[in-house]
C-alpha cells in the first residue's frame, strides 16, 4: 500500500527545497571561484533549480485552480440569480396577459353585466373532477348559482358559499348542463359534459331536422334560468348522427386545466 505523508510533513519539505534555492542562487551570484568551481556546482544548481521550478509551476497551479474554482461559484451564482429573475419576469408577464385578456372581458361587457374578480385557489385533487374553490364568498356578495366566466367564455356555476371562499361546478360536469344555441343557425340544444372524453363538451337535445357543421360557434341561449344568453362555449369539432339523434362534439373556448382566475357575475344588466 502506498504510504500518504501527512500535510505538514510535505509543506516543511518544500520550505527546506526553497531555502536550498536560495541559498545556491546567492552562492552563484557571490561566489568567483572560477570556472571549476561554478562545473563541479552545475549539476547540483541544475537540479535545485528544476525542483524550484516544479514547485513555482506548482503553487501556480494551484493559486490558479482556487481562482477557477472562485470564478466558476460565482457563475453558477450569478446564473441561478438570472434564472431566478427570468422565471420571474416570465411568471408576471404571463400574468400581466391574463388579467389583460379579463380587463378587456369586463370592459366588452360591461354595460350587461356586474363581473366580481375572483383567483382560483383550490383544485380538487381528482385530475377528472369537475369542481374549484375560489377566494370570494358570502362576504363579497357571492351567491349560489352565480355564473363563473374567464376570458375565453363560460366556465360554470357556484354550488357552494362560504363567508370568503364559494366552489365553482365547472361546465364539464353534466349538473352544470347549460342551454346553447348554434350561433349562425340559432340551432337550440343543451350542451353538458362528457364522460367518454374529458375536456370535451357535447351538444345534446338537437332538433331532429338539425344539420350543425364542423367550425361553427356555440354560444348559451339562456334558457333555464341560470346562464344568461351570449355566453361564448365553444366550437363544434365533431358531428355524431346515430340515425335518431343527432350529436355535436364541442371543444370549450376555455382551457380548464389552466384556470388561475375568473369572473362571477354578480348582476345581469
Amino acid at each position: 500500500m502506498k504510504r500518504r505523508y501527512p500535510l505538514y510533513k510535505k509543506i516543511a519539505v518544500l520550505l527546506v527545497i526553497t531555502v536550498l534555492c536560495i541559498i545556491m542562487a546567492r552562492l552563484s551570484s557571490n561566489f568567483t571561484g572560477g570556472i571549476l568551481f561554478n562545473e563541479l556546482l552545475a549539476p547540483a544548481q541544475g537540479g535545485v533549480m528544476r525542483v524550484w521550478q516544479r514547485v513555482d509551476h506548482t503553487y501556480d497551479t494551484i493559486t490558479q485552480t482556487q481562482q477557477i474554482k472562485a470564478e466558476n461559484e460565482n457563475l453558477r451564482n450569478q446564473v441561478r440569480e438570472l434564472t431566478w429573475e427570468n422565471n420571474r419576469l416570465r411568471e408576471q408577464s404571463s400574468e400581466n396577459e391574463r388579467l389583460q385578456d379579463l380587463l378587456d372581458f369586463k370592459e366588452r361587457y360591461k354595460d350587461d353585466y356586474t363581473l366580481l374578480g375572483a383567483r382560483i385557489i383550490s383544485r380538487a385533487p381528482d385530475a377528472l373532477s369537475n369542481t374549484l374553490v375560489v377566494d370570494r364568498g358570502s362576504r363579497d356578495g357571492v351567491k349560489k348559482n352565480m355564473v363563473a366566466v374567464s376570458h375565453a367564455g363560460l366556465v360554470g356555476k357556484v354550488v357552494a358559499v362560504g363567508s370568503n371562499t364559494a366552489e365553482i361546478l365547472l361546465l364539464l360536469d353534466r349538473e352544470a348542463a347549460a342551454g346553447a344555441l348554434i350561433q349562425d343557425t340559432r340551432t337550440p340544444g343543451v350542451v353538458e359534459g362528457t364522460e367518454d372524453e374529458h375536456g370535451l363538451l357535447r351538444m345534446v337535445s338537437l332538433p331532429y331536422d338539425a344539420k350543425p357543421k364542423k367550425g361553427e360557434t356555440v354560444v348559451t341561449s339562456g334558457m333555464g334560468g341560470i346562464y344568461p344568453a351570449g355566453l361564448p362555449i365553444g366550437k363544434i369539432t365533431k358531428i355524431e348522427d346515430s340515425g335518431v339523434n343527432v350529436f355535436a362534439q364541442v371543444e370549450p373556448f376555455v382551457d380548464f386545466s389552466h384556470l388561475e382566475e375568473l369572473f362571477l357575475i354578480t348582476d345581469s344588466k
